[in-house]
């Protein structure tokens, strides 16, 4: 029952058609494919690089997962999208060789170039992305007469899309990070692109731009950890059927970004037995079942955040209450959330949804 968000580093963008310009500060990752005026004879590319901290993953892996299992995506969401083919294939590889952000912006003048372009990895440098001579289980992508775009590994995630799919990205890496944290490979980000038989097919032009870290937005890419660490013990009063209430409890209504926060449920009869008793007959706690759980969503946006999910959403329970953890981490500041609840009950499907709401600070 457990996502933990973090946000990257550094980003930007490689462009074959402006090979020494940096992007590090564009609010838009491109990748995108069409025709080049500067090389009449090639296509045009843009392929985005993305860099989340060791530290950061460590922090996750070491204070919260554990030995659990557990499964990491990259997450870009969509700005806008042109010529898309009916079927297509995103790849993420890991980058081989370091890069700067830079602090340009495709379209400055003049050109900036105090950061990673299609030609270089580093500022102002006279060492170029690699392109002969690789490693083993390294390779890269490169224009004739304009050499570069990017040294990665051979190894990738991909993700495939079809008509009318979304196309946000949400594309696996856990064995990625895995060798990362580890140390097996050094952490130098990601690349992303289509795949290389779409890249430079002349039948298509295509842009899909997602949103940088530099946007502004509630939509900057994310590396989101996944793990189960749901457990249920009840084995008596659990509902079935029936009329009953449900509120959340431990709703403090203002977090703190990064902050952690255990919400418990409180479920009882709405019309409780009559019965001989000391106390009150509201006080009985009863439990949903194990196949109940969370979903977070952007209160003003209604944008799903975190869907409900039978394995990382689980809700879990001990012998007070149902219970869940939300790790406010990835989380966007200054924002409003609404927490959803579901459960199956009875075979039916029930979505609790009582403006359980709280910000983010």
């Amino acid at each position: 029952m457990a996502i933990y968000k973090i946000f990257p580093i550094k980003d930007a963008t490689l462009h074959s058609e402006s090979s020494t310009t940096n992007s590090g500060l564009d609010a838009v990752l491109y990748l995108s494919k069409g025709a080049s005026s500067a090389f009449p004879s090639q296509s045009a590319c843009a392929r985005p690089l993305i860099q989340f901290s060791t530290d950061d993953m460590n922090d996750v892996i070491s204070k919260y997962i554990g030995t659990s299992s557990y499964q990491a995506y990259l997450k870009m969401y969509l700005c806008d999208a042109v010529g898309i083919p009916t079927n297509f294939t995103l790849e993420a590889h890991p980058v081989y060789q370091s890069w700067d952000m830079g602090t340009g912006k495709l379209h400055d003048i003049p050109i900036n170039t105090t950061g990673a372009s299609w030609s270089f990895p580093t500022a102002n440098s006279s060492s170029y992305w690699i392109t002969s001579g690789f490693p083993t289980g390294v390779t890269g992508s490169f224009i004739d007469n304009n050499s570069g775009g990017g040294t990665w590994y051979t190894s990738s995630y991909s993700q495939s899309f079809q008509t009318f799919t979304n196309l946000d990205a949400e594309i696996e890496v856990t064995s990625f990070v895995d060798s990362m944290v580890s140390e097996s490979i050094d952490n130098n980000g990601f690349i992303v692109k289509t795949s290389e038989s779409l890249e430079f097919d002349s039948n298509y032009n295509y842009t899909l731009n997602y949103f940088s870290r530099d946007s502004n937005t509630i939509y900057p890419p994310v590396l989101e950890f996944r793990w189960n660490d749901s457990f249920y013990t009840p084995t008596t009063n659990i509902v079935g059927n029936g009329l009953f209430l449900v509120s959340l409890q431990n709703n403090k209504g203002n977090f703190k970004e990064g902050s952690i926060q255990q919400f418990r449920i409180s479920v009882r009869d709405q019309y409780p037995v009559r019965q001989f008793v000391t106390g009150s007959m509201f006080t009985g706690n009863k439990f949903l079942p194990s196949s109940s759980y969370w979903s977070l969503v952007d209160y003003k946006t209604k944008d799903v955040v975190i869907g409900f999910d039978d394995i990382y959403t689980k809700i879990s329970a001990d012998s007070t209450s149902n219970l869940f953890t939300i790790y406010m981490s990835g989380l966007e500041p200054s924002r409003y959330y609404k927490l959803l609840i579901k459960s199956i009950i009875g075979g039916q499907e029930i979505i609790f949804d009582q403006d359980y709401i709280f910000k983010v600070e």
